[in-house]
């Protein structure tokens, strides 16, 4: 019994040891002296994205020996109304990555830190092209880094344009070619549409069309013009045309894709995170080529992607800043972007954009980058937004005239520009 106990002892003796180097090694790992920086996306937990954030984590850790990385993903659906919940309870993280048309409200808010000392002291600003980087001014300040961009182009089944007699290697340039190109792919015979494209009520209907407004030379601000008019009228001919399905006021994010791709719709209007699924689809052959402006008028593009924010809160600024700068660093910068499946959001030396200049599908979307445009930067875009969604939605299912359509969206949005 007496040896039992001994042995029992021990065993606890063992174990408070154990436990007590245990508990150390926790409070030395939290405790290191470095400077912690929270760091809130949307990326996920797994995958290619998730993958590259907690690579660039390890990196910027093992760099320096002042500050390290807590990253937090936050779902996409979820993410806005969780940081504004964190705005309002004062227990803002660091770093957040913010969708750059919802950049303005934020930076509008006085929540974020103003970057201009050290974006100066940077001395990089003048490397991005000027869509990414307007989308992170507000008011004259810098607010953010943009993380990375993507655009848009028009997307071409190979096979259905031979059978119309079309020449892929001579794309459609106008809205004229355009609109001929899908009256020559629309076989109703064969549930085939000319074209299909996002005109859901979203923002990504907002994202598709506003290029279109924006190649007249008008933009939201000059929404009720013959320009405006043009480019809505371009997308309710092609419903009424029948070259495009009338379901496009429900088709979403996935729908459209899935159209190509079974053949449904012989061109469609994406971005280049379709390349993957389609190039993995079997028997599937298409071009990427720019999207088509109107006549007379000047490129231009849609652009997606995410800016970088500290926010004004955090008392690790700096170490903020350097892992934001790491990133973006020439070292980094080319394994970030393809690593996040962006596009560059600046220029780059032309023996650093090899892997998407060599690529015929990629090489068209870093044409389109330089003439993408930030949607705003407006604190109320989402509202205006919401307007030129209603305006889409009203004028495709012909519930409005295309002029009223305008007439009523204009009028809403004027006020709201105000200021």
């Amino acid at each position: 019994m007496k040896s039992k106990l001994v042995t029992l002892c021990v065993i606890a003796a063992l174990l408070v040891v154990a436990m007590g180097s245990f508990s150390s090694s926790i409070a030395n790992a939290q405790d290191d002296g470095r400077k912690e920086v929270t760091l809130w996306h949307y990326w996920g937990d797994t995958g290619t994205n998730a993958e590259t954030i907690d690579h660039f984590k390890t990196l910027w850790e093992a760099s320096q020996d002042e500050c390290s990385l807590n990253l937090r993903s936050i779902p996409t659906a979820d993410f806005k109304r969780e940081l504004s919940t964190a705005i309002l309870s004062g227990n803002t993280p660091d770093i957040a990555i913010i969708d750059n048309p919802d950049f303005a409200m934020f930076a509008d808010q006085g929540v974020l830190a103003e970057l201009d000392d050290k974006v100066a002291e940077w001395g990089q600003a003048d490397q991005y092209y000027d869509g990414p980087w307007s989308s992170t001014v507000w008011d004259g300040h810098n607010y953010g880094v943009p993380v990375g961009s993507n655009t848009l182009a028009l997307y071409i089944n190979n096979a259905l344009a031979e059978a119309a007699g079309l020449d892929v290697s001579n794309p459609p340039q106008t809205w004229a070619d355009l609109m001929d190109w899908a009256a020559a792919m629309t076989d109703p015979a064969a549930n085939q549409y000319g074209i299909t494209l996002v005109a859901e009520r979203n923002e990504t209907a907002t994202f598709m069309w506003l290029p279109f407004l924006q190649q007249t030379g008008e933009d939201v601000n000059s929404l009720d013009s013959e320009g405006g008019r043009a480019a809505l009228q371009l997308w309710v001919d092609l419903v009424e045309n029948g070259y495009t399905s009338p379901e496009v006021v429900n088709y979403g994010f996935g729908d459209v894709p899935g159209q190509f791709m079974a053949g449904n719709a012989a061109m469609m209007i994406n971005g280049p995170w379709v390349l993957v699924d389609l190039t993995n689809t079997p028997d599937l052959d298409f071009t990427v080529a720019p999207l088509s402006v109107v006549e007379g008028g000047t490129p231009a593009n849609g652009l997606g992607g995410e800016d970088f924010s500290i926010f004004a809160s955090s008392e690790v600024q700096d170490c903020a800043w350097d892992f934001i700068t790491f990133t973006q660093s020439d070292e980094n910068i080319v394994d970030w972007y393809n690593g996040l499946g962006f596009l560059p959001s600046r220029a780059l030396p032309e023996e650093m954009t090899e892997s998407w200049s060599s690529d015929p599908y990629m090489s068209v979307f870093m044409d389109q980058i330089q003439y993408a445009r930030a949607r705003g930067p407006l604190p109320n875009w989402p509202e205006i937004s919401e307007v030129i969604q209603l305006m889409l939605q009203e004028a495709l299912t012909g519930q409005v005239s295309v002029d009223d359509a305008v007439t009523n969206a204009a009028s809403q949005i004027a006020p709201m520009l105000e200021g």
